[in-house]
């Protein structure tokens, strides 16, 4: 009999062993589940919103019940269908910027070379123009009117009838101009 009474007390030993880490966790845990709502909601404010509903449940206590009934029976589902509408809003913000990323990503990919084309399609336009301008005023400063002026390039106003027509050409700092006057 000494051998089941020895087997025994180690079995209350280690029950009292477990018993006591399981105590000792809960009550961290608990500790810190206090200090996590001490720091969501002071001590004070809770404090107050406790003598508030107390206060309430006294005055009221058929119309507390049922509200308590009703929040405790139905958090659980409101809580579960909150989650599940905030998770589905942000998966749909992800799936939308990723979504909106690839296709932004794919026209800049198109975007680079026809910005490369239309950039050098551009340089050309300018210097076809800029360079037909720069020939153009060369001709014009060259050109082979003789008159008014003098000295072989014309500079001033002109007169010349062409087939009984009268045609006035005027060349100043403005430009050609001119007019036609004539029979028909």
């Amino acid at each position: 009999m000494s051998e089941n009474t020895t087997h025994s007390r180690n079995n209350s030993n280690n029950g009292s062993g477990i018993r006591s880490t399981v105590n000792q966790k809960a009550s961290t845990a608990f500790t810190m589940a206090q200090h996590s709502i001490d720091r969501v909601v002071p001590p004070s404010s809770r404090q107050r919103a406790y003598t508030t509903a107390s206060a309430y449940a006294k005055q009221r206590p058929i119309l507390f019940s049922f509200i308590v009934s009703q929040l405790a029976l139905s958090f659980l589902p409101l809580l579960t269908f909150t989650v599940f509408s905030l998770s589905t809003i942000a998966f749909s913000l992800g799936a939308a910027v990723l979504f909106s990323l690839f296709w932004i990503g794919l026209a800049f990919m198109l975007l680079v070379p026809t910005l490369l084309a239309t950039s050098s399609l551009a340089v050309l336009v300018w210097a076809w123009v800029a360079g037909t301008f720069v020939v153009a005023r060369w001709l014009y400063v060259r050109s082979p009117f003789a008159g008014s002026g003098g000295g072989g390039v014309f500079s001033g106003e002109m007169e010349v009838d062409a087939a009984g027509r009268q045609v006035r050409v005027k060349k100043d700092e403005q430009g050609l101009g001119g007019a036609i006057d004539g029979k028909h």
